[in-house]
């Protein structure tokens, strides 16, 4: 028998796909009420993403709606306190509304939903753009405080959950409501910021983790004073069934033959691990090389590492396939510990790079597919015929505001026939746009290069290079830019549709570029 039209189970799973787009979201609300009531939990899943300022306000007023007594009264103590609101704002009464939103949310992320307040915040007490303090008042954090109280009251399905450990010392927290939230579908726990010595509901918050949360896949501490609470942070890294991912960001008071010599109990499953601003002793390599399903290990700004400390990498159990290495340290250390890590390597993310770095990736990763490269003031142009050496696919570049047009030129000239993919992960401006697709399309170099991915947004005069410059070479077929969403000029539309009629696709430069091959969050 033909079926005529979709079922609810089809419509489900198209809908599903679509989670990332909010406008068209938007618009499936509208079709029937089975569509508002499938679409609901998919735009509320992670409500402040991707939000313009205007829709930022507004889902603020919207969650003010789902304050309690108690979050309400909170608030209204403190604006008398600090008379800093309309305390209008907060009186309103819980209203029972068709769809709980709150409780659809599985991701809360501490940047969106600061910079979410902070511009609603920013709107109510009239602060201008050039006066910046007033936002960082104890206002504003109880505002904080009060909304992540909220979420964790009456979310069930939080999976991706990032706070900040401050937030439970302000007066709206307390005991009982710590030990009540519903975290068990946790697999990504973001901790961040906790300088003080000891806090009864912090310790609480801990074992609310250490009991509820068992199946983790990835776990950041972030500027956290281990200090006092090496044990708890101890155990939860123990019990956890399939961690993936540990990211320690800060060096601080911390026992390392407890903390990192607890990641041997997931040896078998951990697969990325990133240290920041810590302090490398023998100890914590001793741990790191143990892992042996270990893939991406970034080391960024960490201190204490030598020539020495690199010979450990030698017996390292696993095949590290990404490697990223962002240190003022020596360059024969990065060179050493390429040496001992990069026979597997498909990705090396390397700062610094001088001729001694790109001899040791030439000779000991031969598997490399691809070079992310961070390029700082004082550039070294005699790096750059090494590329024509490299057998890797994509390069990506960081590149400094001040970069000499040189480079751009050089860089042209030098690309290996394999390289099809580029992306400047900062802004290029138009000249030094200009100059580089100039030498790449002008010169009759042989060139495979069809994939260009900018993250910026383009205006009038960068679409009319790259439509001048693909005129003369039509290899290329995909183009990136950011805001490719934003509302453009008549004749920029005009340009866009000539780029497409070339058949080149243009998407969004967020879509098409990964910071990392290995990072368990969307």
């Amino acid at each position: 028998m033909t079926v005529t039209y979709l079922t609810d189970d089809c419509i489900y799973h198209i809908l599903n796909y679509l989670q990332n787009n909010r406008f068209t979201l938007f618009n499936c609300l509208l079709v029937n009420r089975f569509w508002s009531k499938v679409t609901i939990p998919l735009l509320y899943a992670n409500p402040f993403s991707r939000l313009k300022d205007v829709n930022k306000s507004l889902i603020i007023n919207t969650f003010l709606l789902f304050l309690n007594e108690e979050e309400r009264n909170y608030l209204i103590k403190q604006n008398n306190i600090h008379k800093k609101l309309n305390s209008k704002l907060f009186q309103k009464k819980e209203i029972k509304l068709i769809h709980e939103y709150p409780r659809y949310i599985k991701k809360l992320s501490k940047f969106l939903i600061y910079n979410a307040i902070d511009h609603w915040y920013r709107q109510q007490v009239k602060v201008t753009c050039n006066n910046h303090n007033n936002l960082n008042d104890n206002m504003s954090l109880f505002i904080k405080a009060t909304f992540y109280h909220m979420f964790l009251r009456k979310s069930n399905h939080i999976k991706d959950l990032e706070i900040s450990l401050y937030l439970l010392k302000q007066d709206i927290f307390n005991i009982v409501n710590i030990i009540n939230i519903k975290i068990s579908n946790l697999i990504i726990l973001k901790l961040n910021s906790c300088y003080y010595k000891t806090h009864e509901i912090f310790y609480e918050f801990l074992q609310t983790i250490l009991k509820n949360c068992k199946n983790l896949q990835r776990l950041d501490l972030i500027d956290i004073d281990l200090y006092y609470n090496s044990n708890e942070i101890l155990s939860i890294i123990k019990q956890q069934y399939d961690l993936k991912e540990f990211n320690f960001y800060g060096f601080c008071k911390l026992s390392p033959n407890n903390i990192f010599s607890s990641l041997e109990y997931q040896k078998n499953s951990l697969i990325s691990l990133k240290f920041h601003d810590i302090n490398i002793q023998h100890c914590i390599l001793q741990s790191v090389i143990k892992l042996h399903n270990l893939k991406s290990f970034e080391i960024i700004y960490c201190y204490g590492m030598t020539l020495e400390l690199c010979q450990i990498f030698e017996f390292a159990t696993f095949k590290l396939k990404e490697l990223s290495i962002k240190n003022i340290w020596e360059s024969n250390i990065t060179s050493k510990i390429i040496k001992y890590l990069g026979k597997h390597l498909q990705r090396l993310k390397v700062e610094h790079v001088n001729d001694e770095i790109m001899r040791v990736i030439i000779q000991y990763s031969l598997e490399l597919k691809t070079l992310d490269i961070y390029l700082g003031y004082h550039i070294n142009l005699s790096i750059l015929p090494y590329l024509k050496n490299l057998k890797i696919e994509n390069l990506n570049i960081y590149l400094n505001a001040y970069i000499i047009e040189s480079f751009f030129i050089k860089l042209a000239e030098n690309l290996s026939n394999t390289i099809t993919k580029i992306s400047f992960v900062t802004t290029l401006n138009e000249i030094s746009l200009l100059k580089f697709l100039t030498s790449c399309f002008y010169n009759n170099q042989i060139i495979n290069l069809n994939n260009l991915n900018f993250n910026q947004k383009f205006e009038l005069k960068h679409l009319e290079i790259i439509l001048s410059c693909i005129k003369n070479n039509n290899n290329l077929k995909l183009l990136g830019i950011r805001g490719l969403d934003k509302i453009w000029s008549t004749k920029e539309l005009i340009l866009l549709d000539q780029i497409r009629e070339r058949g080149i696709k243009l998407v969004e430069f967020k879509d098409h570029f990964k910071e990392s091959d290995y990072q368990f969050s969307d």
